[in-house]
C-alpha cells in the first residue's frame, strides 16, 4: 500500500529503563509503548499532511482526514509497532482546484503557489463509478468506442509527495516518541 515507511529511532537505554520501572505493573511497559506510538503516529500524520499540502494543493481532509489517504496502522500491547501508509494510486486532477473555461479547456492548480495551468483540449468525463475526471482525446476518427482514444489525467499521488517529506519527519518523530513514552510511563506510575 505504501513505499518505505518512516523509520523512527529511539533511545534503547531509555526504553530499558522504562521497562524496569514498569515491571511491577501488568503489561505496564507494553501499554506505555503502544500508547506513545499511537499518539506519535497521529501527530506525525498531521505534520506529514501539512508538509504534503505545502507541495501540492489538496484539501486536508483528503490527505489525512477521517477517510483520508494517509492511514495509520495502530500499535497494540502485543504488537509494539505502527505505521503510516499511503496508497500508491494516482490522484485524479479533479481532486485539485479546477475550473472549466467558457471558451473551452480546463484549468487545474496542482501547486499551492501560482495559478491554474490551462489545458485547452481537456474536458470532463464521468467514469463508470460516477466520479468525474479530466481527460484529453488521444485518437480521432470514426469507429472509436465510448472510451477508446481518451486519456484520464492524474496529478501527483499522496504517496509520491509523502515519500519526499517523510525524511524530514523522522528525527522530530523520534524525539516526540521518547517524550511521549516518558509521559505515559509517568502516568502509569502515578496511578499506582
Amino acid at each position: 500500500m505504501s513505499t518505505t515507511p518512516i523509520r523512527i529511532r529511539i533511545d534503547q537505554a531509555a526504553v530499558r529503563e522504562i521497562y524496569e520501572d514498569l515491571a511491577h505493573i501488568k503489561n505496564g511497559a507494553p501499554r506505555a509503548m503502544s500508547r506513545a506510538i499511537n499518539h506519535t503516529l497521529k501527530v506525525v500524520r498531521t505534520e506529514a499532511s501539512v508538509e504534503i499540502r505545502k507541495q501540492v494543493k489538496l484539501k486536508a481532509g483528503y490527505v489525512a482526514g477521517k477517510d483520508g489517504k494517509l492511514k495509520i496502522i495502530s500499535a497494540t500491547t502485543s504488537k509494539l509497532y505502527g505505521a503510516i501508509q499511503a496508497p500508491t494510486r494516482g490522484t485524479l486532477l479533479t481532486r485539485y482546484p479546477h475550473r472549466q473555461y467558457v471558451k473551452g479547456g480546463i484549468g487545474v492548480q496542482v501547486k499551492p503557489s501560482g495559478g491554474k495551468q490551462k489545458m485547452p483540449s481537456a474536458f470532463f468525463i464521468t467514469l463508470g463509478n460516477g466520479v468525474q475526471a479530466i481527460a484529453v482525446r488521444t485518437k480521432w476518427g470514426p469507429g472509436l468506442g465510448r472510451s477508446e482514444g481518451l486519456k484520464v489525467l492524474y496529478g501527483p499521488s499522496v504517496s509520491q509527495v509523502f515519500t519526499d517529506v517523510k525524511d524530514d519527519l523522522q528525527e522530530p518523530g523520534g524525539n516526540r516518541l521518547m517524550r511521549r513514552l516518558a509521559y505515559e510511563a509517568d502516568r502509569l506510575l502515578a496511578r499506582q
